[in-house]
Parts: structure tokens; C-alpha cells; sequence
């Protein structure tokens, strides 16, 4: 009981925000020998945890050769399926020796049934009392194989008539899966959203393993240098005779959790509204952390000067924003670029040498091109206009009396509240989809897929769901690009967008 308890408190130590699964999945599995369930279905949203605490869970608990796990995007057939899964359990690994061979061949569900059957995993008998595990990440992508398989695995334990228990791992909840012949009810367990507290643990992880020392880069003469040697190390009295920026081994930096905290916090903070992905917020923590870290180390600012650390790495986070998360240049490119910054380079250089490339390169399919103007005006327009602009009736647009120009809206300081300035709003498709067949002018071919589209565009991030993938009615999306960028697009098409935008003059 004591390891049992041991090893929960690790688990949920590693993976934050998801104590009440960690204790499910070891509940069920229990002892080896133990029986469990035939199917197990976990779900939730994209970077929710999902396949790392089940592979977490089980090696923790089970020996490798009593689970195989199989990703159903690189094993897209049934065959592939089955064989990666027989291979792992008997410990075999195809090479050069077996000539790349599988244990068996394998090419449908009866005959996998029948395989377990005759106990090819086994080694002896009492290993055959041991449960065995079948983990099937993406499982989404076994629809789209023949119609018995999917039945088939969720009963795998009863057609085999051995202790084996079939995990599903999914994006998408299991009504998806239902079948008109109705299938088998696995037990579910939800990976809910992870909470704004859960996102920050899970970020200090991230940069408590990567080592809180870090070296101080000052500008010394060769004086001070040559006295700060003799005292503090007498058995090396040399020093720099020249004056340079080289990290000193006396002089390091330890940085304290308060420090990792307040930066995760403005991470956190600044993409989470457009970035609900917490692999991306990771990604973009990782790559802007030595941005944030250089003012200390060239002796501009404190490590406890929160505000004048932001104010100093706003223009990258910015910059960022646009190029890291549309992915308009590659981590690598990023990385090398900010390498290269030292005391004498601004942000105002750094970040026109960033934009020498330009998005007139970023081509998408026609009607893509359109479909991404729709929801530039859905989210810039108020929905109260649509009719002004979009309307195919011929009625003229009313005027004021008297004449003058309209009245925007005054914010507090007095100033007008122009509609870019205000940000991008929430815009239901339904309202993408009517303007996109208003602008369009003509009638689309049969062939063409605006769903897909949509699609397309979310993955490429130039769109953007503002609503929680769960919810299946009433999707809302927001635009993430700039007027500069749907300038160039609706120049490309011929679109003079200026027209059809509401107070951008």
C-alpha cells in the first residue's frame, strides 16, 4: 500500500491538475493479476495529458512487456495495428537479424483474436494470469478502418476469452464512435480543461529542470578584473587583458521560484486568450525565456524589476505572437536569430530585421483566401452592419441629418475607440459563412469543402476557436492575422476589403 501510495504521489506531482485520473487508472488497473475492465475510453481536449499519464501510469506499474501502446496515425491499417501490438507484448523487435520480421502476420481481427487465443505473449503459465494492455492513442482514426474492428477491440477481453483490457485514447468524445449496430460501452474517464493554476505548475516544471544558476555578462577593465580575481580565486591570478562580455564562473545568478512564477504568470497572461494549446504556450515560454533572462544578465535590470523585465521583452512577446505562432519562421530560425543580440542591438533592429520577410509569400487556395476575409470582417464588423455591407438588396445607405460623420465610441479618456484598436471579437461561422457567399459573387462548385476549409485555416492558426472543442453547436472563432496581412490577401484576389470595414478610415 505504501509504494502504491508512493507512486500516486509522483504521478500526481508530475503531472499537476490531474490527481482524480492518476487515482482512477490506478484503481483499475490494480495488481497484475488483477481483472479489469474490457475497454477503457479517455478523452478530452488536444494537450489535456491524456497519453502522457497513461503511459506515465502503467510504466510506473505494469512491466513493458505487459502493455503495447500504438499511435493509429503511424499504424493506419488494421494489420499495422495488430502487429506492432503482438510485437510489443512478446518483447520483439523487428531488425536486420529477424529480416524486419513481425512476430506473425497478422490481417484482421479474427485472426488477432485467434493469435491471443493460442497465448503467443505467454511465456509460461503463470504469465498468462497477468493482464495485458492494449493502449490506442489517436483512436479516432479507427473509424475510418473496416466497421468490425472498432466492435471488435472493445470486446477483445470477452472474444479472446483472456484478461486483456483495451484503452482508447481520444480527442473527441465517444458518441463519435457509436455505430448503428451499437457497440460495446467502455468506461470513461474525462481529461478536463487544465485551470489557470494547473498551466502555471506545469510551466515552472518546465524551467525548474533546466537549472536556476545562470551567468552575469558585465563589461569589465582589465583592473577590476585582475582585483576581483586575486581575491576571490589566489591560485589563479590571471586576468582579461582586454575589455569584453564573457560570463565570469564567480559571478552566477541564482534565480528563485518567485522569478520562474512572475515570468510564467505574463506568458500565461498574454496567450492564453488566442492560445488555449498548452503545448504552444510551453513552446512559446521556452523560446522567449532567453529574451527575458538577457537584461539581467547584461546588468539592465533586476531579477526582481517584474514590470521593466516586461517593458524590455514586450516587442519580442509581440513579435512572437505573430511570427512563432503562425509559424512564419521555425524555432530555429528564431533561436538563431536572438543569439545573436548583444547590448548594442535594439528592438527596433532586431525586429526589422524580423519582418525583412515578408507574408506576400504566404499563399493560400482562392476560395481559402476568401474564407479568411469573411472572418477578418466578422471579427473587425460590428454584426449590426452586416446588412449595410453584405446586403444584396440595392437600397441606399442611410445618412445622417443634417449630414457630419457618425459617432464612434468614446472610451474613457476621451479619445475614440477605432475597431482595430479594440481587438478581434468572437463571430459565430454561421456569420463567417453568410458574408463569406455574400463576397464571394458566384456560385461554388460541388467539390469544394468549406468545412475543410475552416479546418485548414485553424491549423494554420489564422483562425482562431474562442469556444471549447466539447461544444459541438454554436462554434465561435476569432481572426488572428493583421491589416497588413489581409491587405496583401484581398489584394491577391482583387477584394478592395477597405469598402467593407466598419470605422478603419
Amino acid at each position: 500500500m505504501s509504494d502504491q501510495q508512493d507512486t500516486e504521489n509522483d504521478l500526481q506531482t508530475r503531472f499537476p491538475g490531474r490527481a482524480k485520473q492518476i487515482n482512477t487508472l490506478l484503481s483499475l488497473i490494480g495488481q497484475p493479476t488483477d481483472a479489469v475492465v474490457p475497454s477503457i475510453f479517455v478523452y478530452g481536449c488536444p494537450s489535456s495529458g491524456k497519453t502522457s499519464v497513461v503511459r506515465a501510469v502503467l510504466e510506473k506499474t505494469l512491466k513493458r512487456t505487459s502493455w503495447a501502446f500504438v499511435n493509429c496515425i503511424e499504424c493506419h491499417s488494421p494489420r499495422m495495428v495488430f502487429e506492432h501490438a503482438m510485437n510489443q507484448w512478446c518483447d520483439w523487435t523487428p531488425s536486420w537479424n529477424n529480416q524486419f520480421t513481425g512476430v506473425c502476420r497478422i490481417d484482421s481481427i479474427h485472426q488477432f483474436v485467434q493469435v491471443i487465443q493460442e497465448g503467443h505473449m505467454y511465456k509460461d503459465q503463470d504469465d498468462q494470469q497477468e493482464t495485458r494492455y492494449l493502449i490506442l492513442d489517436r483512436a479516432e482514426r479507427l473509424r475510418d478502418m473496416s466497421s468490425t474492428v472498432l466492435p471488435a477491440l472493445l470486446r477483445l477481453s470477452e472474444l479472446a476469452r483472456r484478461n486483456i483490457c483495451v484503452i482508447l485514447i481520444s480527442s473527441i468524445v465517444f458518441e463519435k464512435f457509436r455505430m448503428k449496430g451499437g457497440v460495446y460501452e467502455p468506461l470513461l474517464i474525462r481529461f478536463p480543461d487544465y485551470t489557470k493554476e494547473d498551466t502555471l505548475q506545469i510551466l515552472e516544471l518546465d524551467f525548474a529542470a533546466s537549472g536556476r544558476r545562470i551567468p552575469i555578462l558585465r563589461e569589465k577593465d582589465m583592473d577590476d578584473s585582475s582585483d576581483s580575481d586575486n581575491d576571490n580565486n589566489d591560485e589563479n591570478p590571471s586576468s582579461s587583458t582586454s575589455t569584453s562580455l564573457s560570463p565570469s564562473p564567480q559571478e552566477y545568478l541564482e534565480l528563485d521560484v518567485a522569478f520562474f512564477r512572475d515570468y510564467v504568470d505574463i506568458i500565461y497572461s498574454v496567450f492564453n486568450h488566442n492560445c488555449k494549446d498548452l503545448n504552444e504556450i510551453r513552446y512559446f515560454a521556452a523560446l522567449l525565456f532567453p529574451l527575458y533572462l538577457k537584461p539581467i544578465q547584461q546588468g539592465r535590470a533586476q531579477k526582481h524589476e517584474k514590470a521593466k523585465l516586461l517593458n524590455l521583452a514586450r516587442p519580442y512577446i509581440a513579435e512572437a505572437s505573430e511570427k512563432l505562432y503562425l509559424r512564419e519562421i521555425s524555432s530555429a530560425e528564431w533561436t538563431k536569430a536572438t543569439e545573436q543580440l548583444d547590448t548594442k542591438t535594439t528592438a527596433t533592429s532586431f525586429l526589422q530585421n524580423s519582418r525583412n520577410g515578408n507574408r506576400a509569400d504566404f499563399d493560400l487556395p482562392y476560395y481559402t483566401k476568401f474564407l479568411l476575409l469573411a472572418s477578418y470582417l466578422a471579427s473587425y464588423n460590428p454584426p449590426k452592419f452586416d446588412v449595410r455591407y453584405f446586403s444584396r438588396t440595392a437600397e441606399e445607405r442611410r445618412k445622417k441629418k443634417g449630414g457630419g460623420v457618425r459617432k464612434g465610441t468614446v472610451d474613457k479618456l476621451g479619445g475614440k475607440m477605432r475597431q482595430q484598436l479594440l481587438g478581434p471579437k468572437p463571430f459565430p461561422v454561421e456569420r463567417m459563412l453568410a458574408i463569406f457567399y455574400s463576397i464571394i459573387g458566384e456560385t461554388l462548385e460541388d467539390n469544394i469543402d468549406i468545412q475543410l476549409q475552416i479546418t485548414s485555416l485553424t491549423t494554420l492558426r489564422l483562425l482562431v476557436r474562442s469556444t471549447k472543442m466539447d461544444r459541438l453547436d454554436g462554434a465561435k472563432y476569432q481572426c488572428n492575422v493583421s491589416f497588413e496581412f489581409i491587405r496583401s490577401v484581398a489584394k491577391s484576389v482583387r477584394f478592395e476589403i477597405d469598402k467593407y470595414l466598419y470605422d478603419f478610415t
